[in-house]
């Protein structure tokens, strides 16, 4: 029941919600930005994904209440937002290296990997789960997969060439997924990132087998 919970809070149909509908002009936002000015078409999950934050700690450090309401002109305080406390505990299992072992990567700030290998490399999924985006609907990211583990987990996957699994899908762990391409990028690239309950996790505390 938490998970569907989850899965419905992330991927809430109403714009003024935390969604995946109308993301528009997704460039990131200043890491050191410490507030934010909603603009039309904005959503809680957008602007979490801009500025790599978690929509529940934006939503419960600016005193919002379910349904999660904003609206365009409102400023959001997006200051100190790792000190605010949510309940539930993140334990990050293993995972699956999502492309070749021999691919070179590389850190993109705290939150995403970015894997230089070459068009055609194979993506494999980190975890078993349910597809929940593919397809180029997220601009800026080229082709784009969204993964759902269950338990608050997604894997995101963008840039990709060829998709070879469709929304709503299973898949399992190590499974071929998408291949490296460089859609809306100057380089073959795998970027790649993973979040629970919505937070980005730190890459660098990812463990991969």
């Amino acid at each position: 029941m938490r998970v569907l919970i989850l899965v419905a809070f992330i991927l809430s149909s109403c714009s003024s919600n935390i969604n995946l509908s109308g993301m528009k002009n997704l460039n990131f936002l200043p890491l050191e930005r410490s507030s934010y000015k909603v603009k039309k078409g904005d959503t809680l999950w957008t602007i979490a994904i801009k500025s790599n934050n978690d929509p529940l700690r934006i939503a419960k450090k600016n005193n919002l209440k379910k349904p999660y309401t904003i609206y365009p002109g409102q400023n959001l305080d997006l200051r100190d937002l790792d000190n605010v406390k949510l309940d539930k505990k993140i334990i990050s299992p293993s995972w699956k290296l999502p492309t070749l072992k021999s691919t070179d990567k590389k850190y993109e700030g705290s939150y995403w990997l970015i894997f230089n290998g070459k068009i055609g490399d194979p993506v494999f999924t980190v975890l078993g789960g349910t597809v929940v985006i593919s397809g180029s609907s997220l601009p800026g990211y080229g082709n784009f997969m969204m993964i759902d583990h269950g338990k608050g987990y997604l894997s995101l996957y963008a840039h990709c060439d060829k998709l070879f699994v469709s929304k709503g899908q299973k898949v399992i762990a190590g499974q071929q997924i998408a291949t490296i391409g460089s859609s809306e990028i100057n380089r073959p690239t795998l970027k790649f990132q993973i979040r629970k309950s919505g937070a980005p996790l730190k890459v660098a505390n990812l463990k991969f087998y």
